[in-house]
């Protein structure tokens, strides 16, 4: 029963989006076992059979997509399973088939300056701060993956990681900042 209503909720929110939020696309079979809030002006897509869920026992937390500018585009691939994980881009965001992401953050910007001024950094561009991630790829519970990082095929990064630096595929990270542990 809590499949077909999580179908459910994926059929009505595509119906959604179609509807009010012209910037998202949303491909079959989207289930959504815990709420799912996309925002911001730039382009969402979502792939085939993807899953949205949170994290049992804390109703507090979802799954947020942020795009927070015209251009920001965020690509998600298909089979892609997100418990209450945050994505947000201000560039550009591409993560893979076959992922799972759980209760992590996914940031391409600082947001603004660490002076008192807080504003906008001057130095980042979507060259810079893009981020990949690839296929078959698992991000532990409570990791940070930060601006300009690519993450090959068949990584796990460990939970409580900090990905500040590329990964290469086939391997295992873990750490702050993340370092490959075993190829």
């Amino acid at each position: 029963m809590k499949d077909i209503i999580a179908q459910l909720r994926g059929i009505l929110f595509k119906i959604k989006c179609k509807l009010f939020f012209k910037k998202v696309t949303i491909a079959k079979g989207l289930r959504i076992y815990k709420k799912l809030k996309i925002v911001g002006p730039g382009q969402v897509f979502i792939g085939n059979n993807c899953r949205v869920a949170g994290i049992k026992g804390d109703a507090s937390k979802y799954v947020t997509i942020d795009t927070h500018s015209p251009t920001a585009v965020i690509k998600i691939g298909d089979n892609v399973s997100l418990y209450a994980s945050r994505i947000s881009s201000n560039y550009q965001i591409t993560i893979g088939d076959n992922v799972l992401i759980e209760e992590s953050g996914i940031v391409d910007t600082d947001f603004h300056s660490i002076d008192r001024s807080r504003d906008l950094p001057i130095d980042e561009d979507l060259n810079k701060c893009r981020i990949n991630i690839g296929n078959n790829v698992s991000i532990g519970a409570h990791s940070v993956v930060i601006k300009g990082v690519a993450i090959g095929d068949n990584v796990v990064i460990v939970p409580a990681s900090v990905v500040s630096m590329s990964i290469k595929s086939d391997s295992l990270a873990m750490g702050n900042p993340a370092r490959v542990i075993k190829q």
